[in-house]
């Protein structure tokens, strides 16, 4: 859930739910609106309003280079994994912009000497009531880069 004030006296409630794709049903919604607008709660005098999170969704490409060495499975696959954990922890949090230069940090573990971002083609810029939301990723093997 993230509050925002678009104008005066005007407050707007995103809201994402922990289940499916993270859009909350009409019943949460409901729920949440009335929580906030209890006359004990909502500030006297702003309009609050409460409505779903937009969901903004990417997939990552990525091609990465290694170091010449005897198996490039082992490391496709730590990046891959590293991948996973750094997804895990930045999608479906409202607010929080996609950057290439994190998703090139998470893929660049040790053996890989290079990460070219195919997609998304530039950084996501995700406001207070959008959340991002990864729909897939494809890491290829670009060979040895020496």
């Amino acid at each position: 859930m993230r509050a925002t004030s678009p104008s005066p006296a005007e407050v707007v409630i995103a809201i994402l739910s922990s289940d499916g794709d993270g859009t909350p049903s009409a019943e949460l919604i409901a729920t949440v609106q009335a929580a906030v607008n209890d006359e004990d709660v909502r500030p006297l005098g702003d309009r609050v309003l409460v409505r779903s999170a937009e969901i903004i969704e990417y997939a990552i490409d990525a091609t990465l280079y290694l170091y010449p060495g005897p198996e490039s499975e082992p490391i496709i696959n730590a990046a891959i994994a590293s991948l996973k954990t750094f997804l895990a922890d930045a999608d479906k949090k409202i607010g929080r912009d996609v950057v290439r230069s994190a998703i090139s940090a998470a893929l660049h573990v040790q053996g890989v000497q290079r990460v070219v971002i195919n997609s998304p083609a530039s950084d996501l810029q995700i406001d207070n009531t959008q959340v991002a939301r990864n729909t897939g990723y494809n890491v290829e093997n670009g060979g040895t880069d020496e």
